[in-house]
This record gives structure tokens, sequence and C-alpha cells, in this order.
């Protein structure tokens, strides 16, 4: 019996396809297991100081809503920050009592956004 053509230019274009979705499957578990896989964590803690973070406004609890706060705290333009040196020394300890690595440099970076709502200035 003789061959039909095509059938055998099926069985041409199906071992094609096979091969060309085999080789596309490696290359993707190739680049799959060339990565490695990273989980952070963003913690949010409320340590227990006089001031804030990066001013000197008050964080007693129970005072009227909107009253410690400053040029700093609002964001203002031209209003510097100061790290408080107490909140960064309550955080270092909890990172060591948890077992955590501590880095031996942090870059605060000072974002401006523009929101809708904000006052010219």
């Amino acid at each position: 019996m003789g061959s039909n053509p095509q059938v055998e230019g099926y069985d041409r274009v199906a071992t094609a396809r096979r091969s060309d979705t085999a080789m596309r499957a490696n290359l993707k578990l190739e680049t799959m297991t060339n990565w490695e896989t990273i989980i952070g964590l963003e913690i949010h803690a409320q340590l227990n100081t006089e001031s804030k973070i990066f001013c000197g406004c008050s964080t007693r609890f129970g005072d009227e809503p909107n009253s410690n706060t400053c040029p700093v705290c609002l964001g203002l333009p031209g209003a510097l920050p100061v790290l408080n040196w107490r909140a960064v020394e309550l955080g270092a300890r909890a990172a060591l009592a948890l077992v955590l690595n501590i880095n031996h440099r942090s870059i605060f970076a000072r974002n401006n956004y523009f929101y809708p709502g904000l006052p010219k200035g």
C-alpha cells in the first residue's frame, strides 16, 4: 500500500508541535529553577516612646485629634525630619530578641507624592 502524503505531512507537523511544546516546557522549567524565592514581611509596631519617630510631637493617647502635629508630621515643604534614636534603639532590641538580621546601614528617602486634596503651596 502506498503512503498517504497528507497523513505523512500531518505526522511531521504533529511531531514538530510536540517537540516545540516540550522545548518550551523545558525552557520554562530552566527559567523557573534559576530564580530564588524571597519573601519579605513588613511589620508595623507601636514602640513605647514619648515622641514620634521623625519629630518631637507627643505620642500621648487620648489627646484631641490632630493636636499632636507639627510641620514635619504634616509633611510641609521645608520641614526636615529628625530621627528619634530611642525608637531606633527599641526597634534594634526587638530585632535582636527575635534573632533577626540588622542592616549596618539604612537609608530613608522622603518621597513627595501629589494628592489632589493637599493645599496648594
